[in-house]
């Protein structure tokens, strides 16, 4: 009756896992699969699982891109860093003519690394429930190196930010500007009242042009005002190069402006006479490194790291199936397990070229069920995921829910030994989907333990992953896993 029951088993547990494994995806964590063995009742298991990822690619629409590629480009500018869009701006205005900002060629080359050190502490209730409680440490690391190049580049660095000289020129722009527009008002209020003062028919009769050019010798102030900066405010980061076209038409309109208040104003005094400051060279990488965090508030593109104690959990694991196949030839074990994740871990980094994140800023729940099956020197594992995410008042955006699908074919090539394959797809609803191919080698002691013997068992496994196909902006990453699993009996010799 045994047999008879054992193949309607095994494909009760395979539609389980495959009937789950149809909607779900990976989880982004960092292991790639794991087995269903339980801790014996009684005995204590440390598990550790040490993870190294590194890449400095994305995965793009057509190949990958560098994960530089955000600011690596011919001409640096607004399609790169989007808050430069408003200088862009700002300079077409003030120039009255198109106008595209550039702060010359630059590359990019990046790199990151991420450590993932999980201790895991776990407890056998029975021989058939554990109990474990999980402490990840993180650490996350971005090195960079930004070359840039001043060729083509028509900004530079606004010196109304280091030079007294230019802000006290930026300020003269502005009284001098005010200070016409004031002359021209009182002089029109002047001849209101005394229509048939000296001048006053050939200014009355160009009224509505005097209101014109006050309006726009105001606005166009305001706007140099914005991007030169005053002597209070201190106006964008960069501004035109003394020596480029953008800057030449912003000092003749100037000039012109002047032109329009001498005719008015029927004198050949000189109203605006100031220049607002522009770059006296082009950017340089410190610059713009200083704009990134300065002025933007975002993460460095120097080197960086974050480090510290991931999102901790708490959960169990209950073995549902544990099945011998005709003697000692096969057998088939399902695990189902969950745990809690606690929000211990910052979301407050920032995020640039790479994510730098160490927690998911609220309680997520995963629930898993693992499926092992042996026939002979063969076996697989395979294991489906689901996690919700937790999310926190002040945490950015990120997946809501993860989904996984991991698989290892093995070889046991002695009782102890074994080799595997590692296949994974994983997807989140932010993040995107992961492929991940890889193999490796395990050694364990388990199968030959027998309850209150010595030595107790220990287990190693490492396995080497790469990231083979991806959405666009997934990580094209590599990632070597070492887990080692210490038992230890409480109260025992």
């Amino acid at each position: 009756m045994r047999k008879r029951r054992s193949p309607a088993i095994a494909v009760v547990a395979v539609a389980l896992l495959v009937g789950a494994a149809a909607a779900l995806r990976a989880q982004a964590g960092i292991g790639q699969v794991e087995d269903a063995g339980i801790v014996p009742r009684g005995l204590l298991r440390l598990r550790t699982a040490g993870s190294w990822t590194r890449y400095d690619l994305r995965f793009a629409s057509s190949g990958f891109a560098a994960l530089g590629a955000p600011y690596t480009a011919d001409s640096l500018g607004a399609t790169q860093l989007p808050a430069l869009a408003a200088a862009q701006s700002l300079v077409r205005t003030a120039a009255g003519s198109p106008f595209t900002l550039s702060l010359g060629q630059s590359h990019f080359d990046a790199i990151a690394r991420e450590e993932h050190v999980p201790f895991v502490l776990e407890y056998g209730l029975t021989n058939r429930l554990a109990l474990a409680v999980v402490v990840p440490w993180i650490r996350k690391r971005v090195s960079g190196l930004l070359a840039l190049d001043s060729l083509g580049a028509n900004m530079g660095p606004n010196p109304r930010r280091q030079s007294t000289t230019a802000s006290q020129t930026n300020g003269l722009v502005q009284t001098e500007f005010a200070a016409a527009a004031l002359l021209l008002q009182n002089r029109l209020s002047s001849c209101t009242t005394s229509p048939a003062g000296a001048g006053c028919p050939a200014l009355l009769a160009r009224q509505a042009e005097a209101q014109q050019l006050i309006q726009s010798s105001q606005s166009f102030a305001t706007t140099v005002g914005l991007l030169y900066g005053t002597s209070t405010g201190t106006g964008e980061a960069f501004v035109p190069r003394t020596q480029s076209a953008a800057q030449a038409a912003i000092a003749a309109r100037v000039a012109d402006f002047n032109a329009k208040y001498q005719d008015l104003l029927v004198s050949t005094a000189n109203f605006l006479l100031s220049i607002p400051v522009g770059a006296v060279g082009a950017a340089g990488s410190a610059d713009v490194e200083d704009y990134v965090t300065r002025d933007l508030g975002r993460d460095s593109i120097a080197p960086q790291q974050l480090f510290g104690i991931g999102d901790v959990e708490l959960g169990f694991k209950y073995l549902a199936i544990d099945h011998s196949i005709h003697g000692d030839m096969g057998a088939i074990r399902l695990a189902l397990a969950s745990s809690v994740r606690l929000p211990t871990g910052t979301r407050q980094a920032p995020v640039g070229v790479a994510d730098l994140r160490i927690g998911d800023g609220g309680i997520g729940f995963d629930a898993r069920a693992i499926l092992e099956v042996r026939r002979g020197r063969l076996g697989l594992i395979g294991a489906s995921t689901i996690t919700l995410v937790g999310t926190g008042p002040a945490s950015a955006a990120g997946d809501t829910h993860r989904f996984a699908i991991d698989l290892a074919p093995e070889w046991h090539v002695s009782a102890p030994l074994a080799i595997h394959g590692a296949y994974s797809l994983r997807n989140a609803d932010v993040t995107g989907s992961t492929r991940l191919v890889g193999g490796g080698v395990s050694f364990t002691t388990v199968n030959s333990y027998r309850a209150g013997a010595r030595p107790l068992p220990m287990e190693m496994r490492y396995t080497h992953l790469e990231a083979t196909r991806g959405d666009p902006g997934a990580p094209k990453f590599t990632r070597d896993q070492l887990e080692v699993r210490i038992y230890y009996q409480p109260g025992g010799r």
